[in-house]
């Protein structure tokens, strides 16, 4: 409120100036000024009012005419919300015979706004024109702007009238492009992104709506330039309503958290609303319990605010549905019930019965199922006991017939047996180590091998010895080194891990060459504790791709050895 206050007298304080300095004319913009944008701060208006008389009390007929007419407009104004066509009829005639030809077009500007405000759409637009075209008459850019962008507002309202408002945009932006009004071009391009959050499926603009991403952006940037807080916090948070609508929260997320306690302090009637966002974005990211952070707020709130709860706990029924968690969905059926209004609580009852039908036979089933998997693991179990039993008993009698006349014939055999296995075991032994001496040996010679090609180039033998910063051009011959003794080890490692930046790509080239930590943060200009926590955030950022890329203990210098 502070803010708004002191943006309010600011504006003040620049009329007053403006009238003292500018004479007459200057005075009856200043006038118009308070017409075309009257708040909800009857006081402000009335003291700009005053301070214009005292700065010129002997002013001539013409100011002290508008002056009454102000006058009256501002105390109806403030008594009826909305001023009669009694009142402002008066200061539009007037103007059009006496005025000048700004004034002539701020009047119908004036009046089409009153008519706008009592819904009268149609008459406001053909005043609206009716501006454009005397504005157009008098070659003033600044006012055919305004016109301009009050029937873009007007074309806002009216979703069969999306070509016009378009158009009547882009005419705008044209037009503060070239007066360099630069808060005037932000709200243009916010208003046309306006239209993509709108769209629905099937629509032209729904598959295109990347272009209303674009107007957001430039918008955004446009009233951080112009240093508007306001327009600029309230774009950021309309961008992430159009990224949530089309599905990519990571991009919704950090504006909205951006935006989040700014909207708390300026609108907190609209807190319900921001929590809603915020918990949709997080249960689109599938991040329940960040989203239950954002619910119990919003559950919080005071008893009037039932229908947000309402609308949580139709998110809610929705995501569990999707994620086939019966007991949670039958759960925020319950609650949907509690707060769904009373006129429409016989459809949801029926919903919610049937949720809750569903859920009872899939626990009715999977009770069925068990009960069956349990007996037939029983008839398993019972079946297995029994042919071990008749196993034991034919080969226990089998043995006991046997034992007599063949236990030493057995016992010979055995010895004979044992001495054959022992013979073939010691032969495998005696090969697999063979083989395992062959494979250490290769091993050997190929990675000696792979070292000297490494080693062979003037490059790495320079390096080798008297290691500092790598240029571009050196960094290139680094690379084919390594892709063509390693079979293009960076790409795929950039195939494989594409989040990976060519800054890290240089640390797994040194790292795979062998080079030491002190060798890396001479060949990298950093120091030598930079090359450990560069080290460590490759790790994570593998980790991040691929969660088991990572042996047991391993080190990335290890995986990136065998890699």
């Amino acid at each position: 409120m502070r803010n708004i206050l002191y943006v309010l007298l600011l504006g003040m304080t620049v009329c007053v100036l403006a009238a003292s300095c500018g004479g007459g004319q200057a005075r009856r913009e200043a006038l118009l000024d308070i017409l075309s944008s009257t708040s909800t701060d009857g006081q402000t208006d009335f003291a700009r009012l005053d301070s214009l008389e005292k700065v010129a009390p002997d002013a001539d007929e013409h100011e002290r005419v508008v002056r009454r007419l102000v006058r009256a407009w501002l105390t109806t104004f403030e008594t009826q919300q909305a001023a009669p066509d009694s009142v402002t009829a008066p200061i539009v005639d007037y103007l059009e015979k006496h005025g000048t030809p700004r004034e002539r077009v701020r009047a119908l500007l004036l009046h089409g706004i009153g008519l706008e405000r009592r819904g009268n759409a149609a008459d406001a637009q053909l005043m609206y024109q009716k501006a454009l075209r005397l504005a157009r008459q008098g070659g003033d850019s600044t006012q055919v702007l305004l016109c301009w962008m009050r029937l873009g507002e007007l074309y806002t309202l009216r979703t069969e009238l999306r070509h016009e408002m378009t158009e009547a945009y882009r005419n705008a932006m044209r037009l503060a492009e070239q007066l360099g009004d630069t808060s005037r071009l932000s709200s243009c391009h916010a208003n046309l992104g306006r239209l993509y959050i709108a769209a629905l499926p099937g629509d032209s603009l729904y598959d295109h709506w990347q272009e209303g991403v674009a107007h957001y952006r430039k918008a955004i940037e446009l009233a951080h330039e112009a240093d508007n807080e306001f327009d600029e916090m309230n774009t950021k948070y309309e961008l992430a309503a159009l990224y949530s609508t089309r599905q990519h929260p990571y991009e919704a997320l950090p504006l909205l958290q951006e935006t989040k306690d700014f909207k708390f302090r300026t609108f907190p009637d609209q807190k319900g609303a921001v929590l809603f966002s915020l918990i949709t974005v997080f249960l689109q990211l599938d991040r329940p319990d960040s989203a239950q952070v954002y619910i119990d707020q919003a559950l919080a709130l005071p008893a009037n605010q039932n229908n947000i709860r309402y609308h949580v706990y139709e998110m809610l029924f929705q995501y569990y549905q999707a994620k086939k968690q019966s007991d949670l969905v039958a759960w925020a059926a319950d609650s949907l019930f509690h707060y769904q209004p009373a006129a429409a609580r016989q459809q949801v009852s029926t919903q919610v019965a049937e949720v809750k039908e569903k859920y009872a036979n899939e626990q009715l089933s999977e009770s069925h199922a068990r009960v069956s998997r349990e007996h037939n693991n029983s008839i398993l179990i019972g079946i297995s006991v029994a042919v071990v039993l008749l196993v034991i008993i034919v080969w226990g009698r089998k043995a006991y017939r046997d034992r007599l006349h063949r236990r030493e014939y057995l016992l010979h055999e055995k010895d004979e047996v044992i001495n054959t296995l022992q013979t073939h075991l010691e032969e495998e032994k005696a090969h697999v180590e063979e083989v395992t001496g062959r494979l250490l040996d290769i091993e050997g010679r190929e990675y000696e091998l792979r070292h000297a090609l490494t080693n062979d180039t003037e490059l790495m033998q320079r390096l080798r010895k008297e290691p500092k910063f790598l240029d571009d051009s050196e960094w290139e011959k680094l690379k084919a080194v390594v892709d063509d003794v390693y079979k293009d080890f960076t790409v795929r490692l950039h195939e494989r891990f594409p989040q990976l930046s060519e800054v890290y790509i240089r640390y797994c080239i040194l790292i795979k060459l062998r080079f030491t930590v002190s060798q890396i943060a001479i060949l990298m200009a950093v120091a030598p504790s930079s090359v450990s926590q560069q080290k460590s955030r490759i790790k994570k950022r593998l980790l991040q791709t691929e969660g088991f890329v990572f042996g047991e203990g391993e080190t990335l210098d290890e995986w990136i050895g065998r890699f």
